[in-house]
Parts: structure tokens; sequence; C-alpha cells
């Protein structure tokens, strides 16, 4: 018998591999991955539970009346929604020349939260919608910043603590309920930071750390200002086997996403500065370079200073706390990169440059990691008795002299204790009539009423100059011919070419009045201003309707039949 022969006899009497069904596959999958999530919340029960109070104390606060304050005291949220609405109906970057301000990720992923909600049609306003999404945001940063406590050695009570006062300062209430990017960007950079801090090491966690980063990038690119500290936190946490793959896969990730960026702007050959078009050359170099510096913070008269006097009239304790407890905290390893990036944030406010009112968004997760960290770092941790024991005893055995490593624990936790309380009957005072105005007053109402006013009570077919609040709810209930934002009236030529005659081709305003500053910016606008009569005013001025009055028209008489 040969040795084919003796093999054949073998493949007959052995049972044939069956191949896995997919059914059965996936059910298997499933069940194994019921396993590990049953495993992990069994692991984890005791910080769930705490999530889930905290998440429900920070659900009340932050949704009621989220729509009512702040009110609508910035353009920005109007822009960020109206470039949401232009990508989800018109397939359009932004409602008029992109010119590459930011990168449009943020604004995108208000556009698919409005599509899978019907936002736009469903909210009170467009900003409502965009509010909506702010709210589910930062209830994902605030997991991800109680994760980031934890994996960087804070005990439970004190990331809890971090999280609390992350998400209650009337701070972060003013901010965080506001549709801006720097609270999408926010909630990436604390994804990356969980990840590059996972306890696996591994490369996926490294590539998700790269991505995570990218995405942060994309929605707000001044997060690129955390990209040193968040590397250092993936060195921190390596693991010498895999670090060179590790290191491959973060940069790798973070750059090849990034990279489309630049990409886009080739494709549309728009990289660089050309005739008749944008660029993101000049866009990158105006925002370094060129864009008016809003003065020192140590000069009382300049923007600079009057935006941070702002944060501190809103509160004046989590900042500066966190500033000053990241100092001590660069001697303690596993908090040194929170610290020296709060302290780098800081840094910058002196620089002479310019500072948008949104800066200090970014500020609030590392302030209220270095505050509660420091606390945390303070507390001594809990010894076993044995080892305690052990500790209060001389070289020679006899227990006369180990009191002292005792009475400084207790002083410790005494020191702890008072700042602890100390701190929460300060905050109680500080904050709670602040909260009460956040879940009461409705400051966002006369924005609201004048744009039911005017559709009401506007119905011919006249040009309308309004602010970016308004745009996107005027459009979306059909008026005809689309609004026009104020800014886009001088500064954008290919608005402005519809517009010949200047002011006189304006028929209706409604908008607040704007600083001399940027009116110096507008003349057009100026010059509607002037040439314009209140119909209608709401929330003591703070917003008005105007009819634009041709040259030689009086008031009372209606513009169809002034002269030219």
């Amino acid at each position: 018998m040969t040795v084919p022969d003796v093999l054949d006899a073998l493949d007959e009497t052995l049972p044939r591999p069956v191949a896995p069904r997919p059914a059965a596959w996936a059910a298997d999958r499933a069940r194994l991955l019921g396993a590990r999530v049953a495993a992990g919340a069994r692991a984890h029960r005791h910080s769930l539970v705490l999530l889930a109070v905290l998440l429900g104390v920070v659900a009340v606060v932050h949704g009621i009346n989220f729509d009512g304050w702040p009110g609508r005291v910035t353009d920005d949220e109007g822009t960020y929604a109206a470039q949401a609405y232009s990508m989800q109906y018109w397939n359009r970057i932004a409602h008029y020349t992109y010119w590459y301000d930011h990168p449009f990720g943020g604004w995108l992923l208000i556009a698919i939260y409005t599509k899978l909600t019907d936002g736009f049609h469903r909210a009170a306003t467009a900003v409502t919608a965009a509010r909506e999404l702010m709210f589910l945001l930062h209830l994902a940063s605030c997991v991800l910043l109680y994760r980031l406590g934890r994996l960087l050695g804070l005990r439970r009570f004190f990331a809890g603590l971090a999280l609390l006062v992350f998400s209650l300062s009337p701070l972060a209430l003013w901010y965080q309920r506001m549709a801006f990017l720097d609270n999408i960007a926010v909630m990436w950079l604390l994804a990356a930071f969980v990840c590059a801090a996972s306890p696996r090491r591994s490369v996926a966690a490294a590539a998700l750390a790269g991505t995570f980063m990218a995405f942060s990038f994309w929605s707000k690119e001044t997060t690129l200002l955390f990209l040193p500290g968040l590397y250092v936190l993936l060195w921190q946490h390596r693991d010498p086997r895999n670090w060179r793959f590790v290191r491959r896969n973060f940069l790798g990730c973070l750059i090849g996403i990034c990279g489309i960026y630049i990409l886009y702007a080739a494709a549309k050959n728009e990289l660089f500065e050309g005739p008749g078009h944008v660029s993101l050359e000049w866009a990158v170099r105006w925002q370094l370079f060129d864009r008016a510096p809003s003065g020192s913070v140590l000069d009382t008269s300049s923007d600079t200073y009057n935006v941070v006097r702002s944060w501190l009239d809103l509160d004046p304790y989590l900042v500066p706390a966190g500033i000053v407890a990241a100092v001590p905290l660069l001697a303690l390893r596993r908090l040194r990169v929170v610290a020296a990036l709060l302290l780098l944030q800081f840094g910058f406010i002196f620089r002479n440059g310019y500072l948008p009112n949104p800066y200090v968004t970014a500020m609030l997760p590392f302030a209220a990691l270095c505050a509660a960290g420091l606390l945390d770092a303070a507390l001594p941790r809990r010894v076993p008795e044995a080892s305690a024991t052990a500790a209060r005893l001389p070289p020679d055995g006899r227990a006369s002299a180990g009191w002292l490593p005792v009475v400084w624990r207790g002083l410790r936790r005494g020191a702890v204790a008072v700042a602890v309380v100390g701190s929460v009957v300060t905050l109680a005072w500080d904050w709670t009539p602040k909260i009460h105005t956040a879940v009461t007053v409705d400051a966002s109402a006369p924005s609201r009423d004048a744009t039911r006013w005017f559709l009401a009570h506007i119905h011919d077919d006249g040009t309308v100059i309004t602010d970016d609040i308004a745009w996107t709810d005027l459009t979306i209930a059909g008026r005809r011919p689309l609004p026009v934002w104020f800014y886009k009236l001088d500064l954008d030529p290919e608005v402005r070419g519809h517009f010949p005659n200047g002011w006189k081709d304006v028929d209706y305003l409604m908008m607040g009045k704007p600083p001399d500053s940027v009116l110096a910016e507008v003349p057009i606008v100026a010059e509607a201003l002037r040439h314009s009569v209140v119909l209608k005013s709401f929330g003591n001025g703070e917003i008005e309707i105007r009819r634009v009055l041709p040259p030689g028209c009086r008031p009372e008489i209606p513009p169809a039949h002034c002269g030219p």
C-alpha cells in the first residue's frame, strides 16, 4: 500500500470540517460580546451607578431652558446652523462663499443630526436644533471626562467631582449650551485622550486616539494646540513591545484624516492664494498673522480684558482654581500632561493676538481635572492594615515613634475635608442664583418673537437684511428673495454685486444695532440703518425690524408709492 493510499484512507475516516453558518457565527459573536459587556458592567458597577446619578443631575440642569439661556448673543450659532442647513438641503459647504475660516466637520455633524431628527422643521428655530446636539454632546463629554479622570488615577469621588464642576459651573452652562464648534471639538478631544490613556495600550487604541484627534481638528483647528500633550500621554502609557506600531498608527490616522482638508483645497484649486478665488493659504495667514489683535489682557480697555472679565463674572472660581492647582501637579507624573495643557492655554491668553469668546470652553475640562486632581493627590490613599502597622513600627520593632506618619496622614485628610466643604459652600453661594437664572430666564425670546412677527406681518417681496440667527428660519419659512446676512452685504463681492445701488436696494432690516467697530466694516448696512425707521422692537431694542426709506420718502408713505 502506497503512502498516497494510506493518506486517502485516513482522509475518509476523519470527520470533515463543517463551515460555520453566518447566522450561527453571528449568534456566537453576539453571545461573546454580551458576556464581555456583562463582565465589564459588573467590574465597573460602582462607577456606572455614580455616572447614572451624576448624568441625571447634569441632564436636568443643562436640559431645562437650554434654548432660552443664554440668549442669542452671537451670530456664530446662527452661522453654524445656516451652514448645516446649506449642507443638508443645498449640498454646499456654506450658505455663502466658503473661505476656509474653519474646517467644516463641526457643522457637518450638526447637519447629520438635523437630517436624522428633522431638526430644522421640528425644532422651534434652527439654533434650537443645533443646541439640542450640543446637549447630547455635553453628556458624552461628561462620560469621557469621568473616564479620563479614572484612567489618570483619580479616585471615584474626585472623578465625579471633576464631572460636576465641569458641567455645573455657570461659565460652563453659558458656553456649553451654545452651538459652538468648540463644544464639538472638546468632545472629540476628550475621546482622543481617553484612548491615549487606555490601559490596553493597543495599536487599535492608538489609531482611535489619532482618529478622534483628527475629528477634533475637523471641528475646530485650534485643538491642534493639544497635540503635543496627547502624544506625551500616549508615550506615558506605552507598551515598549508595540510602541513602534502604536506610534505609526496614531500618526498615520491623524495625518491621513487631517490631510484630507488640504487635499480638498488643492482639488478645488484653492490651496494657494490667487486672483478671483479664496484660498486655504490666505485663511491660515489671516488667522495667524493678519487678524486684528484684541489687545492685552492687562489693558483694561482692550477686548481681551473684557472677554476674560466676562468669564470671571460668570464664574470666578473654576478656571483660576484649576490654574493654581496645575502648578504643583506638574510634579505628579500621572497628571502632568493635563496640568501642562491648562497652563499652556492660560499662557496663550497673554499673547498679542485675537482672543475669541469661546476660547475658555477648552480650558474647562482641564481646569476641572486639575482642581479635583490636586485634592485627590493630597488625600492619602488607603493602605492595608498590616502595611500600616509595619509603617508605624520603628526599625527595632518597638512601637514608640510611629505616630508621625499617622499624624501627617490625618492632617492631609483634614485639609482635604476642609477644602471640599469650603469649596461646596462657596460654589453653592455663588453658583445657585446663576444656575437659577439659567433654568428660568428666556433671554432668547426677543429673537424668536421678532422672526414670528416678521413672517406674520411682512408679506411683500422686499429684500431683508438680517443676522445669521434668523437667516435660516426665514429661509425655511419660504422667504423670497432669500434674506441676506448683513456681514456678507459688504464683505462678499458676489453678494454685493446684487446691490448696485447700495443701501437703496435694501427694503427691510431685522437685527440689533451692531457695535460701531462692526458698522465701520459694513458701510452699506450702516447707511441702510441711518435711512430706516423702526416698525417693531423686541427685548427693549435688542432686536428691531426696520423699513428702509427710499430717498425723499417719509415714514408714513409706503415704499412702493415713493419716487426713485
